[in-house]
């Protein structure tokens, strides 16, 4: 190549540098100066800080939908079944719901008559906007038919609640505006009579994907029912995957579980399996995803023996916290599942009046891989009100199952599941019984530090009716007795990063039946909370 030819592709790679550079200059003032020529938000806020707002919903699941037509499952030794699976299952309707009066001044745990399937109670649902701090806003909490929207329950202030008595159907508790992070709602029913005789509760829960029900009845006088609500307009479909004392568990048909949108159905588990001991049901969602709760009775040769909704458990850990577990006399059975593949050994503590102490008998249980394990706990409780404890070799969950106790009345079923850690802030939407029930407050710290916490019960017209702060020790538990006369929740406040749990105990001291229940606390749906956002300037839109 010439002199001359190289001074020029020298001359050439100048140029063509000087183009890129002013190219790159010209880009970053377009990028630096998109906000505006774009239209898009400024880096600050235009408007005064406010409550962040957006969309939440839950499930109250009431009533009893048709149960889904499904193969009576036998299990055989090393998990699997026999059975001929059952004909193509066909989501249900919901039941039509009635439709009452929403009133703050009705009783949140009334007497209510079996409905029309003679099996399952109407209930009373109770919504509560619990008031968060200084913050205001508009907005609303509403209660309604998923099917076609119809519904009287509403509030609209922050700090108050009301209620929808007679509900025979779940209802879709939505959260709008500044109440959307807020809400709270939760399903109540008294029955003197009939198989569900006693207390039933059960918050309402928001959707996901994943649940587990562990120590669920899969036999004819211990009948459990999974109850399936989809919120949304698309077809939701889940897959049921069994856990029992001898492993997995095997049903044909149990995957593929249609459910329609904004429909709710039932799929009985005591007719899909009938286990010798504990069974553990893990329901995952492949498409969409679904509210579940499930529905327990229990019959002593034929006559009623208790009744309760049962929560889903918190997905397995290591480490796990059953709360609220009722020091009333009765029986007290720790479920424990073990999905892996490897041998669980699993250490118990109880989180007492006094600090962490282990039970007697049933401080360490031994999970086989993929099975459910069950140990009596009632002696190691000491007749008090605590949480329960458990740390695992590879990751469990569990629930307890408690049974009242009281001469010359029938007894009554409540099943207490693992609960993650309260964040900032807990709520029961009951917060006091009526006049026949007695409420209490049950908080437990399964941490290693102390945590200060503090607890209002505010009536549903917005009267903090009282307050009072609480220290929790490391491992402790503390009770205190909810006296308020009318409807009223409960709002405890705990510190970032801590380890608390808490649920509302629900008794019946005096009458035919030694009604149960407990209500655990949750926290607001922080999930759904609109994320907050930071603009960034050289970002155009």
């Amino acid at each position: 190549m010439s002199d001359y030819s190289g001074e020029r592709m020298r001359d050439r790679r100048g140029v063509r540098t000087a183009v890129a550079g002013l190219l790159v200059a010209l880009a970053l003032v377009l990028v630096l100066g998109g906000g505006s020529l774009l239209g898009a938000r400024s880096a600050a806020p235009t408007t005064a800080a406010g409550l962040v707002v957006g969309r939440t919903s839950a499930v109250c699941t009431a009533g009893a939908a048709d149960t889904l037509p499904s193969p009576t499952a036998t299990p055989t030794p090393g998990g699997s079944t026999s059975g001929e699976p059952g004909g193509s299952p066909t989501p249900s309707d919901p039941a039509p719901s009635p439709t009452p009066s929403a009133s703050p001044s009705a009783s949140p745990t009334p007497s209510a008559s079996a409905s029309a399937d003679g099996d399952a109670p109407t209930s009373t649902v109770s919504a509560v906007a619990a008031a968060q701090g200084a913050a205001s806003g508009t907005g609303s909490l509403t209660g309604t038919l998923p099917a076609d929207g119809a519904g009287d329950l509403e509030v609209t202030q922050p700090g108050s609640g009301a209620v929808q008595t007679g509900v025979g159907a779940p209802l879709l508790l939505t959260g709008e505006g500044a109440l959307a992070t807020a809400g709270s709602g939760a399903v109540t029913s008294q029955e003197d009579g009939g198989e569900t005789a006693g207390l039933m509760a059960a918050p309402c829960l928001v959707p996901g994907t994943e649940q587990w029900f562990v120590g669920v009845g899969s036999r004819d006088s211990d009948r459990t029912e999974l109850v399936l609500s989809n919120p949304d307009d698309a077809q939701a479909e889940v897959d049921l995957r069994f856990f029992g004392p001898q492993g997995r568990v095997v049903v044909p048909g149990s995957p593929g579980v249609v459910v329609s949108g904004r429909s709710s159905r039932a799929v009985s588990v005591s007719s899909l399996v009938d286990a010798d001991g504990p069974l553990s049901v893990a329901v995952r969602a492949s498409e969409g995803r679904v509210s579940v709760a499930a529905r327990r009775i229990r019959t002593d040769d034929l006559r009623p023996a208790g009744a309760d909704w049962q929560v889903p458990s918190v997905a397995p850990g290591p480490a796990v916290v059953v709360a609220g577990v009722p020091g009333d006399v009765g029986a007290r059975s720790l479920e424990v599942v073990n999905p892996g593949p490897d041998r669980a050994s699993v250490s118990v503590e109880v989180l007492g009046l006094s600090g962490p102490f282990a039970p007697a008998g049933a401080d360490v249980v031994e999970v086989a891989p993929e099975s459910t394990a069950s140990v009596a706990l009632e002696s190691g409780l000491a007749g008090e009100s605590a949480s329960v404890r458990l740390s695992s070799t590879t990751p469990v969950s569990a629930a307890v199952v408690s049974t009242s106790s009281r001469e010359d009345a029938q007894a009554d079923l409540a099943v207490q599941s693992a609960l993650p850690p309260l964040v900032r802030q807990g709520v029961s939407a009951v917060g006091a019984g009526s006049g026949s029930t007695a409420a209490e407050l049950v908080l437990s710290n399964g941490g290693d530090a102390d945590a200060q916490t503090s607890f209002r019960e505010v009536s549903y017209t917005g009267v903090v009716l009282r307050e009072d702060d609480i220290l929790l020790a490391a491992g402790g538990t503390a009770t205190r007795r909810l006296t308020g006369t009318g409807p009223s929740y409960v709002v405890v406040d705990v510190p970032d990063g801590s380890s608390v749990v808490g649920s509302v105990i629900l008794t019946q001291p005096e009458g035919d039946v030694a009604g149960l229940a407990t209500l655990p606390l949750t926290s607001p749906d922080v999930a759904s909370r609109a994320p907050s956002v930071e603009q960034d300037p050289a970002v155009a839109r």
